[in-house]
């Protein structure tokens, strides 16, 4: 990187416009907007000792910002000696030694927290991304990917109503918005449903469940929650199985399924798929063009009621990791 032409500094609170704005050249069909990642930044570092850490490059001249790079914690796989690490640069900027300089400082900083592994994702693709990460190390583990439901003239007519069979069961389908969101005994049985079918998700980790405020802040009170777009099976008083639909901030036309989870006791009997369909169903009756919703390549049976719905493949990202050393004892 040439630094007559290019410095890097610390991120600032001013800099989450130009970020976002970099990384909506870089992927415009999933926008992180700057209200996005500011929220995401506070949630992650309400613990202590959870690190989110930026770098930016700018153009010495104009001060625009064209890359940044990330090191941080994670969530649902937190371990306080193993990181996520990203570098985007603008494309107009890439092959300059701009991504090289901003990875060799998020990997000393990493080091001198002894860390041992770093984490990052790329796109399948970009094979100038994909070799970046091979020469630094990252091993490809497996791969995630991006499917959309197009809703403007999908026909639900092949997916009818299992309510009624539901029932027959025992189980009863509602919604976050009527059991009443704001109420203390709603949230911790959504926490405690939460916690138990997230448990056996795919990652490249192990489990970490997040606190009850955090649960609280991204699953039931944040900017992208629709609290009558949460489906909820019951079992009597017991939340048994949940499919939640999220605004995406950046495409109002959109919604994202966040999550789809049941308890493991409940499993095969088709409430999930049931909860998925409602979800469809919403956003098709709301006036929505397309849901999104992302895969692990390990979790074949969520991508299979998917597919049956009519979700497509869209984008994969390869999810690969460093070992910087072994684990201590």
């Amino acid at each position: 990187m040439d630094p007559g032409i290019y410095s890097v500094r610390p991120f600032a609170a001013t800099d989450y416009d130009s970020v976002a704005q970099v990384n909506a050249v870089i992927d415009p069909v999933v926008p992180e907007t700057a209200d996005d990642a500011r929220r995401w930044s506070e949630i992650v570092t309400q613990e202590p000792g959870r690190v989110m850490l930026k770098q930016v490059v700018e153009e010495v001249g104009s001060g625009t910002v064209i890359a940044w790079g990330g090191l941080s914690h994670t969530l649902w796989n937190y371990h306080p000696q193993k990181f996520f690490i990203n570098v985007a640069v603008h494309p107009a900027h890439r092959g300059r030694g701009i991504g090289r300089e901003l990875y060799a400082l998020l990997e000393k900083e990493a080091v001198g927290r002894d860390a041992v592994s770093l984490r990052g994702t790329v796109r399948d693709d970009d094979p100038l991304g994909v070799r970046f990460l091979e020469l630094r190390g990252l091993v490809p583990q497996r791969k995630t990917w991006l499917s959309r439901l197009k809703l403007t003239d999908l026909d639900l007519s092949a997916f009818p109503d299992r309510s009624k069979a539901m029932s027959n069961q025992g189980i009863r389908i509602t919604t976050m918005a009527a059991e009443g969101a704001d109420r203390a005994e709603v949230r911790h049985r959504l926490y405690d449903l939460s916690r138990i079918s997230s448990q056996d998700v795919p990652m490249i980790g192990e489990y970490t469940p997040v606190t009850f405020e955090e649960f609280v802040a991204i699953d039931v009170v944040g900017p992208k929650v629709l609290p009558d777009a949460i489906f909820l099976a019951c079992d009597g008083e017991e939340y048994v199985g949940w499919s939640t639909l999220q605004r995406m901030l950046g495409l109002p036309d959109t919604l994202d399924i966040g999550f789809t989870g049941t308890l493991p006791k409940f499993r095969g009997r088709g409430i999930a798929s049931e909860l998925k369909r409602r979800g469809v169903e919403y956003a098709q009756t709301h006036g929505y063009r397309s849901l999104i919703t992302s895969n692990d390549s390990l979790n074949p049976r969520i991508w299979a009621i998917n597919e049956k719905l009519g979700f497509r493949k869209e984008r994969t990202w390869v999810q690969a990791e460093k070992i910087l050393r072994p684990r201590s004892p």
